[in-house]
């Protein structure tokens, strides 16, 4: 009985531990008629570089995030989309019907170049 409640609590401990330290990866895209959506999960190791190129992307404009953002931003060429990150997590959704097609282009390019650094294995 001693070495089920052992067995038990240690599965417990590592499932807690793992979950906790998870580095699992998801990626989804929703690219309808009316939105483009880009949602990801990714190890928090990598919240700095996920920052650092949407930055890059959304010049001369930026989004700092050190804990939960959840904004709508318009950038200097009235592109404007809803921007919601975390650690490790991130949320860009853009509504082609507020958008120019040119602005469509530029946010799904930048979303295309964060795979590449989310999941470099893709």
């Amino acid at each position: 009985m001693k070495t089920k409640i052992t067995i038990t609590l240690c599965l417990i401990i590592f499932t807690l531990v793992s979950c906790r330290n998870s580095d699992n990866i998801d990626i989804k895209v929703v690219d309808s008629d009316n939105v483009y959506r880009y949602t990801a999960t990714f190890p928090r190791s990598k919240s700095r570089q996920v920052e650092r190129f949407i930055n890059s992307r959304i010049a001369p404009s930026s989004i700092r995030y050190d804990d939960d953002v959840d904004l709508t931003t318009i950038l200097d060429d009235r592109t404007k989309f809803d921007y919601e990150a975390s650690p490790g997590e991130l949320e860009i959704e853009l509504d082609k019907n507020e958008n120019s097609r040119e602005s469509y282009i530029r946010i799904k390019e930048m979303c295309q170049g964060l795979n590449q650094i989310i999941n470099p294995k893709i």
